[in-house]
């Protein structure tokens, strides 16, 4: 009897200390730069001041919630350049469910410890003259160097971990690229050169 009143007692302990949260907590640090550094960079989130990085790079702790954060950065000499962190779900958190129990989702989810940014985010700002056509094409060609790299890691991560609905989701992903790339293109037409 004794034997089974000390299990019952220690999985109790074990099911109450995971009730709290196993996830990383409430806050964490996320480091803004921009290409090239220097700059001053506000971040909002639901159009509220969040934080100030002055100057890039440097990094900040944050809460974790929900809603995306907005950032714009301005640089004399350069175009003000913006960027967004969007919330993700933390993996972690369906942990919860196997060892902290219902009651340590509801407290991820009051907490906003379930979400989670990028660690880092790196803005790259425009000049407002470039020197020659040359200098202008070769910022704009590395633009699309770097879209064609993030859309790969896209596409590779919805190929493994896509269960229905993949041709659409394959598809919004080569439009946003189709858009993304035309948006460079106005912007290298529209840029100006000494």
């Amino acid at each position: 009897m004794r034997t089974i009143c000390v299990g019952v007692c220690a999985v109790f302990a074990l099911l109450m200390s995971g009730c709290a949260t196993i996830t990383k907590g409430t806050q964490q640090t996320v480091t803004v730069a921009t290409d090239p550094s220097g700059a001053i960079c506000d971040m909002t989130r639901d159009g509220k001041p969040l934080a100030v990085v002055n100057p890039t790079p440097g990094s900040i702790p944050i809460e974790k919630a929900r809603g995306s954060i907005a950032i714009v950065c301005k640089k004399p000499a350069y175009k003000d350049a913006a960027g967004t962190l969007a919330s993700e779900f933390q993996a972690m958190t369906f942990g919860n469910i196997i060892l902290g129990g219902l009651i340590g989702i509801a407290v991820d989810a009051a907490s906003g410890a379930m979400h989670e940014y990028p660690t880092m985010v790196t803005i790259t700002l425009e000049p407002e003259v470039f020197g020659t056509a040359v200098e202008r094409d070769a910022f704009f060609d590395k633009l699309q160097a770097e879209l064609k790299r993030e859309v790969a890691q896209v596409r590779e991560r919805t190929e493994k971990m896509c269960r229905d609905n993949c041709e659409s989701q394959m598809t919004a992903i080569a439009e946003g690229e189709k858009s993304k790339v035309a948006e460079i293109e106005k912007k290298r037409a529209l840029a100006m050169v000494r």
